[in-house]
């Protein structure tokens, strides 16, 4: 019982730091903190360092999927998101790969992690565009 209490105090705390519902279809199985490179550094102003959240897609087959075999995970995609005690956020996100029964591959669920045009979360991308007045993609923003 502890330990699932543990674990849904985890999952609490991290929900406030993670885009909505981000939880619901990926699990955070590390991360870590780099130093930005001075060339990095020069450019954010602000930040020193990024956090880096690598998160992996959860086993959310249906009924019907149970039959797929598990065949690994894709590259990760890089998502920036809202930074987090002056520390660049960086999201790393990795789906499920699956093979059916004949052997071939499938990858299931598209989840919308970035916002079109950006490798922003869908969140920082439309706070951005409504407190700065500009569209992220379209922008070489320092962070």
């Amino acid at each position: 019982m502890e330990d699932k209490q543990a674990f849904n105090v985890y999952e609490y705390l991290t929900s406030f730091f993670l885009p909505e519902g981000m939880l619901d279809f990926f699990e955070v199985v590390w991360a870590d903190e780099m130093s930005l490179s001075s060339r990095e550094q020069k450019q954010a102003i602000v930040y020193k360092t990024v956090l880096k959240v690598h998160l992996d897609e959860r086993d959310n087959r249906t009924e019907e999927q149970q039959g797929l075999r598990s065949n690994g995970f894709t590259e990760p995609t890089m998502a920036a998101d809202f930074p987090i005690r002056n520390r660049r956020v960086e999201l790393h996100i990795r789906r499920r790969r699956w093979l059916t029964p004949e052997g071939k591959s499938v990858v299931l669920n598209i989840y919308p992690l970035v916002a079109d045009g950006t490798r922003y979360s869908v969140e920082f991308a439309e706070f951005l565009k409504k407190k700065l007045g500009c569209n992220p993609g379209d922008s070489t923003l320092p962070w």
